[in-house]
């Protein structure tokens, strides 16, 4: 029951993120919005770090994960922070539904795992093929979208590299001291960002932005990390990774209920193209076998025609 609690739990958080996001803009600028986040978020780590009685670990291994997994936290959520504004919250999302076969890709050529199938590259290339129909409905519809696309890419991009460079540098962290860690140490790019942007603080809170960049900092930076990584633990990871396939539905559901967002025809078609991708990816192994079975056949019949002709 803990554990399916917490599975729902994580799905929700990151289905209503990019909405939230886009609420805790109102009234104050995206620079300000991410970097209060992030500063709040890594001084709350510091208090679950020392409840969960674990020691922040400063060796050069655990610093260089620290690194690699704020490229993640700065890179990925000014990016699409900055972008938020121009696009639906549920097309943040769906566009996200990119990042675990990005990260398969990178990882296969980074790492040389060897998980890059035939099945799982046409996989790929279909999910390219939405994204174009979701770019291309969008702009059509909205000339500064591609801001929101750029800003969102940039951070699925940014995700994809922190993750996959996370891992190479494999520092055995316990999950809560590798959050902290990280946020720290976004927390010090954001500070040394502030003379390029600035913080500009309103006289008067919205309730809307105050609300909702509350609930990012417990929930999406702190609670988030800290059941996922229990679910990780508890779960294989065929069933976690199925959370990238229903937050995008439920992420479109909100936008629409809370913000009245609306896709158009071609932006819907390409999301769900991208999101059947994501499904054929995750579920590569029969098709592979059915490829491979079928390659073996033909080809076994190729060398015996070409036996009897020369017989």
């Amino acid at each position: 029951m803990k554990i399916l609690l917490a599975y729902l739990l994580v799905i929700v958080i990151w289905s209503s993120t990019p909405i939230a996001i886009q609420f805790s803009q109102t009234g104050l600028d995206f620079f300000t919005s991410v970097s209060l986040r992030m500063w709040i978020s890594a001084c709350l780590s510091l208090i679950l770090v020392w409840i969960m009685r674990q020691k922040l670990a400063l060796s050069a291994r655990a610093l260089q994960s620290y690194f690699a997994g704020s490229v993640g936290i700065y890179g990925a959520m000014m990016s699409v922070y900055w972008g938020a504004h121009y696009i639906p919250s549920g097309l943040i999302s769906v566009i996200y539904g990119l990042a675990p076969m990005l990260t398969g890709a990178l990882a296969y050529v980074w790492l040389r795992e060897r998980e890059l199938t035939p099945i799982r590259v046409l996989a790929l290339l279909i999910a390219l093929s939405g994204l174009t129909l979701v770019v291309s409905g969008r702009l059509m519809l909205d000339g500064l979208a591609w801001r929101g696309i750029v800003g969102s890419l940039l951070s699925v991009i940014f995700f994809v590299v922190s993750a996959v460079w996370t891992k190479q540098a494999n520092a055995q962290l316990h999950p809560m001291v590798q959050t902290s860690g990280t946020l720290w140490m976004s927390s010090l790019m954001y500070l040394l960002t502030v003379p390029i942007f600035g913080i500009h603080l309103p006289e008067v809170w919205s309730p809307v932005a105050l609300f909702s960049l509350s609930y990012l900092i417990l929930f999406g930076s702190l609670l988030a990390f800290v059941l996922y990584f229990y679910i990780l633990k508890h779960l294989p990871t065929s069933r976690v990774t199925l959370i990238t396939l229903i937050a995008p539905v439920l992420a479109v559901m909100w936008g629409y209920l809370l913000r009245d967002e609306r896709l158009q025809l071609s932006s819907a078609v390409g999301a769900a193209l991208l999101l059947s991708a994501l499904c054929l990816y995750q579920w590569h192994r029969g098709p592979d076998r059915a490829l491979k079975s079928l390659f073996n056949g033909s080809l076994t019949k190729a060398i015996q025609k070409t036996l009897d002709k020369t017989s």
